[in-house]
């Protein structure tokens, strides 16, 4: 089966001006200069997006309805459910932890979730309800991480081990479950779709040349839902969002935010993450300190997995997107095998980049777990709120930068 979609794209990546037409079914267009993914033609892609989110959407609803994991400590049993680990945050004075929580595993991926279960039934929506809720999905998407928290909740198996004995219900496995529909939801659905439902795609005067930059045409793309504008619109005409055609000044916002980040990264790492009370004796561990714990364990494939996410990874983002900022704005001589490079390093950073709050959770399933009153109990510290500012900095700072000044010649900058 083959659909007939003859209509220009502006590749969000590069610029490039695409005509796209004749998508097989299961497979999908990419951008000829920088290969970054264009289109993709699913089949039954509305019966199946909205089948998997309801299928997520029970499966979370019975997570946080009973306990998922279970602790015992010298005789003493601990459960807690999904919801009972943000109130213990808040109970322990880390309101702002526990908000991060619930919005990054439960309310956006809830919020997204149901977004596409009202865009592909057959409610009879406006076109203006359509356009609100696509463009709340697109602002959801990028903070939604129960992926994330689920691999937190692994590691912190391991090291829950020398506290006692660990168990999980059936709740766990629903839990397992709500995140393996929400990927497969996100990844079904195509927002393109139903954009082009509500209103064409191209508003351009004159039809664009193929295989020519948009800014050398006076076009520009809609970030929000990736229409073709004149560059003379200040709003799009479709989701009524603002759009340039380049972000140039966002990238002093990518750097301020890079340093604030830097900044805020040394306290993160001095500070402890975790208290471990043990019959009145308190002590701190910061984040490197778990690393070493579970190196001398023997838990080296954990070891490492914190050691990348919590400190690789951050710094790694921060020299990368400084890196980004440098060759968009200063190198002069560029060719198509270092835009490739560079497109690559933006696309990982994107990718890896909130999974530094992996750490985040693992502090906040075992400081959940591990209360056994007067005998033990783990709390979080002050360094976790530095730790998860810098993650959520660095997420706002690779957003701001816009990955086509990367392919701009300086006659092109504006």
């Amino acid at each position: 089966m083959i659909i007939d979609r003859q209509h220009y794209v502006l590749c969000s990546h590069c610029d490039l001006v695409i005509e796209l037409s004749d998508i097989t079914v299961g497979h999908k267009a990419v951008c000829p200069r920088c290969n970054a993914t264009l289109a993709k033609n699913n089949s039954n892609m509305k019966f199946s997006a909205v089948m998997y989110a309801i299928c997520s959407l029970i499966m979370i609803i019975v997570a946080c309805g009973f306990i998922f994991i279970d602790i015992r400590i010298v005789g003493n049993f601990i459960g807690v459910s999904v919801l009972d680990i943000p109130k213990t945050l808040f109970s322990d004075n880390y309101s702002y932890i526990s908000a991060l929580f619930i919005l990054f595993v439960l309310l956006f991926p809830i919020f997204n979730l149901s977004i596409i279960v009202l865009l592909c039934s057959k409610l009879q929506l406006t076109k203006y309800r359509k356009r609100d809720l696509l463009v709340v999905y697109e602002k959801c998407q990028h903070w939604c991480m129960p992926e994330i928290f689920l691999t937190g909740i692994l590691v912190s198996f391991v090291k829950l081990m020398s506290y006692g004995s660990i168990g999980v219900t059936g709740t766990f496995w629903a839990f397992c479950l709500f995140v393996f529909f929400y990927i497969k939801s996100l990844v079904i659905f195509s927002p393109e779709t139903i954009w082009n439902e509500i209103h064409r795609s191209n508003f351009a005067t004159d039809t664009p040349k193929v295989g020519k930059t948009g800014i050398c045409q006076n076009l520009k793309l809609c970030k929000c839902c990736q229409a073709i504008l004149p560059v003379h619109y200040v709003k799009c005409p479709r989701c009524k969002q603002k759009s340039n055609i380049r972000d140039r000044d966002k990238i002093q916002w990518t750097l301020a935010l890079l340093v604030t980040s830097l900044i805020l990264y040394i306290p993160a790492n001095l500070f402890g993450i975790m208290i471990t009370v043990v019959f009145g004796s308190s002590s701190t561990s910061t984040i490197m300190d778990g690393v070493i714990y579970m190196w001398q364990a023997g838990d080296i494939p954990v070891a490492l997995v914190i050691f990348i996410a919590s400190v690789v990874i951050p710094i790694l983002k921060i020299i990368s997107l400084s890196w980004l900022c440098y060759f968009a704005l200063a190198v002069k001589r560029k060719n198509k095998q270092h835009c490739l490079r560079m497109k690559r390093l933006y696309t990982a950073v994107e990718f890896i980049g909130k999974w530094s709050m992996i750490d985040i959770f693992v502090v906040a399933v075992i400081c959940s777990l591990v209360r056994n009153q007067q005998m033990m109990g783990v709390y979080p510290d002050i360094g976790v709120t530095f730790f998860a500012t810098v993650v959520i900095i660095t997420m706002i700072a690779s957003q701001k930068f816009d990955p086509r000044l990367i392919w701009d010649r300086p006659k092109n900058r504006k």
